[in-house]
């Protein structure tokens, strides 16, 4: 059994933001996984993350013991976000940011932090037009598609959180082209500077906060969204690229996994799927964590922990001692 994460591991997820942990999986919860994923699709029933075959991922392996020794008791999940991408090739759906998949640089990667509002209505899907005013008022109703709302006032903050992302591969992702998780390695000390600006200049902590602009009108579809900051978006300049408009697009960081490897994932790092280009679909069991000793009113709004990212691993204390030293 391995119920912590070894001196090495601590230091990369301290420095990189993310560290994936071999072989935690059982293979025979890795098979039954994916077998209900794939019964799912046969019969028309699409598997649900609340199901024990998923849940079990989390809880009834080594991953829940590895947490806790890092972050204390750990809140029950009530599923797994289940993500399927099959092949494909570059396609003129537009994404978040506003661009055409296609144009998009490093396999359609545009990155993201997690908890933040995308949009009431789908993303428009037009470059020859900007919404009409009707369009334009329906996708900016509350909450969103993915059920956050735009601005908490009353934390003063426009992002809900939790403390680290937990990915499961069930299927192999050890070449690039598999639909890799991409990341931007580093950019939670990025993230966390920026949210002390923010909260210095007397927030909201979020878009629509000081310095980060939600709405990129500029964007191909005139309504891109800026999940994470321009000014942390430009720390990645030396290794990025940029698109014929002059767009600046980061290079990001491929997740590297075999079925029954897990990736944890601090909630500072911007993240996002990148187009699976091989022959077989990517299967993947997300899990948002956090600690028990999240105060429970506000949970999902916990300033503190994106101003102080380490706040809620005492596990860690000393690796994170010596990297802040």
């Amino acid at each position: 059994m391995v119920d912590r994460l070894n001196a090495q591991q601590q230091r990369t997820l301290v420095r990189d933001g993310f560290v994936v942990v071999p072989g935690v999986i059982p293979q025979p919860m890795v098979d039954a996984a994916r077998q209900r994923i794939y019964a799912g699709i046969d019969d028309g029933e699409p598997a649900r993350g609340n199901e024990d075959v998923f849940i079990d991922l989390l809880h009834g392996t080594d991953v829940q013991p590895i947490l806790e020794d890092a972050l204390g008791p750990i809140v029950r999940s009530r599923g797994a976000q289940l993500v399927t991408q099959f092949p494909a090739e570059p396609s003129h759906r537009i994404n978040e940011a506003g661009y055409p998949d296609r144009d998009t640089p490093f396999r359609g990667w545009h990155g993201h932090l997690d908890g933040l509002w995308n949009g009431a209505t789908p993303i428009h899907q037009h470059v020859d037009r900007r919404m009409t005013p009707a369009e334009w008022e329906a996708w900016n109703q509350e909450p969103s598609r993915n059920t956050c709302r735009k601005s908490f006032p009353e934390a003063n903050v426009n992002v809900q959180s939790f403390t680290v992302l937990v990915g499961i591969a069930l299927s192999d992702q050890t070449a690039e082209g598999a639909g890799n998780l991409g990341l931007l390695r580093g950019a939670h000390h990025e993230i966390e500077r920026f949210f002390r600006h923010q909260e210095a200049a007397g927030g909201p902590l979020g878009p629509d906060g000081p310095d980060w602009e939600r709405i990129d009108t500029g964007a191909p579809n005139g309504a891109g969204l800026r999940h994470y900051p321009e000014a942390v978006r430009e720390a990645f300049r030396p290794d990025g690229v940029e698109t014929a408009d002059g767009r600046f697009w980061p290079r990001p960081t491929l997740v590297k996994m075999a079925a029954g490897d897990a990736v944890l994932v601090l909630h500072a790092v911007p993240h996002g799927a990148t187009r699976v280009t091989g022959s077989e679909p990517k299967l993947t069991a997300y899990f948002r964590v956090a600690p028990q000793s999240r105060p429970s009113t506000g949970r999902a709004t916990y300033s503190r922990a994106l101003v102080d990212i380490w706040h809620e691993w005492p596990g860690l204390g000393s690796v994170i001692d010596e990297t802040r030293d």
